[in-house]
C-alpha cells in the first residue's frame, strides 16, 4: 500500500491543528466541529499508516473530507458577512482545501 499521500496528509493535518487552533481562538466555539474532525482524521490517518488496513484508510479519507467540509461550513457566515477579517482564516482554509484532493488520491 502506498503511504506517500498519507504521510503528506498527516503533515497537513498536523499543520491544520495549529492553524485551526488559532482560528478556533479567533472564531470561538462555532469552529469546534472542525477541530474535532481534524483530531479524528489525524488519529485515523496515523493508524492507517501504522496498520495499513484498507478499511481504516477509507475511514481516514472520509474524516479528512469531513474536516474540510466542516471548515468551510463553519466559517461561511464569517466569510460572507465579515469579509474584512477573511484573510485571517486563509491559512486554515488553504490547508483544509488540500485535504479532499489528497484524500481521494490516497484511496486511488
Amino acid at each position: 500500500m502506498e503511504v506517500t499521500y498519507n504521510i503528506i496528509l498527516l503533515a497537513i493535518l498536523f499543520s491544520s491543528m495549529v492553524s485551526g487552533f488559532i482560528t478556533f481562538r479567533m472564531h470561538g466555539m462555532r469552529l469546534a466541529p472542525n477541530f474535532v474532525m481534524i483530531i479524528l482524521a489525524l488519529i485515523l490517518t496515523l493508524v492507517s499508516i501504522i496498520i495499513a488496513n484498507s478499511g481504516i484508510l477509507y475511514a481516514a479519507a472520509l474524516f479528512q473530507i469531513l474536516a474540510a467540509v466542516t471548515a468551510f461550513t463553519q466559517t461561511w457566515h464569517m466569510l460572507k458577512y465579515n469579509f474584512q477579517t477573511a484573510p485571517a482564516y486563509a491559512p486554515h482554509l488553504t490547508l483544509m482545501a488540500m485535504l479532499p484532493v489528497l484524500a481521494i488520491a490516497s484511496i486511488l
